[in-house]
C-alpha cells in the first residue's frame, strides 16, 4: 500500500498495531486484559476474527495484557 508517498505493508502494518496495544492501567485491573478484547476493540471485529488475528500475527489470543 502507498500512503503519502511512503510504501507501506499491509501485514507489517497490522502485526504492529497487534504488537503495540496497551492494556488498562495497572491501577484499574490487577490482571490486565485478554490481548483477543484489545485487538476486537481496536479494529472493530468480533471475539472470533479478533483471535484469528493474533494467532495469523503470532499472538497468543489469551496472553493478558497490561499498560
Amino acid at each position: 500500500m502507498k500512503l503519502s508517498g511512503c510504501e507501506i505493508d499491509e501485514r507489517d502494518l497490522i502485526r504492529s498495531a497487534i504488537r503495540n496495544l496497551k492494556g488498562p492501567s495497572k491501577y484499574r485491573t490487577k490482571h490486565g486484559q485478554y490481548r483477543w478484547a484489545l485487538v476486537r476493540d481496536a479494529f472493530g471485529v468480533g471475539s472470533g476474527v479478533a483471535a484469528a488475528l493474533c494467532r495469523e500475527f503470532g499472538f497468543d489470543p489469551e496472553e493478558m495484557i497490561r499498560s
